[in-house]
């Protein structure tokens, strides 16, 4: 069993996280080799208390961005040997991924995609190598 925790500054962050796990992790998921985790439900936001009618405006910092951390670039035999141990445990999930990037072989991958499938691949190992 692999258990994973996050932590969120507030809730929106919280949802746009979450709806960027990427498909094929979630149909993976739902194999009948993965169990399903039942996830609590979210508490509900607070109500704000109205403003006091006579209230001083309070300025607020400016939120300072943060540099935009580049993904170090994936060269193809990364990714070719995480696919081959990924396809050695599952040749299944390996060509899940695949279709999942909509190529039949990781061959067919462009370059773009490349350290997006090496992410998928590797988690989807580590879920196999766990189970």
């Amino acid at each position: 069993m692999i258990t994973i925790t996050l932590t969120f500054t507030s809730v929106e962050a919280a949802r746009a996280a979450l709806l960027e796990i990427p498909e094929s992790l979630l149909l993976l998921a739902s194999s009948p080799t993965v169990k399903q985790a039942e996830l609590p439900k979210p508490a509900p936001e607070p109500v704000a208390a109205p403003a006091p009618a006579i209230a001083k405006p309070v300025e607020v910092p400016a939120p300072v961005a943060a540099p935009v951390q580049q993904m170090p670039a994936v060269d193809y035999p990364t990714l070719q040997k995480a696919v081959f141990a990924l396809a050695g445990k599952s040749r299944e999930a390996a060509a899940g991924i695949a279709a999942h990037f909509g190529v039949k072989t990781f061959k067919e991958l462009p370059q773009d995609k490349w350290a997006d499938a090496l992410e998928a691949v590797q988690e989807r190992l580590a879920i196999v190598e766990a189970g």
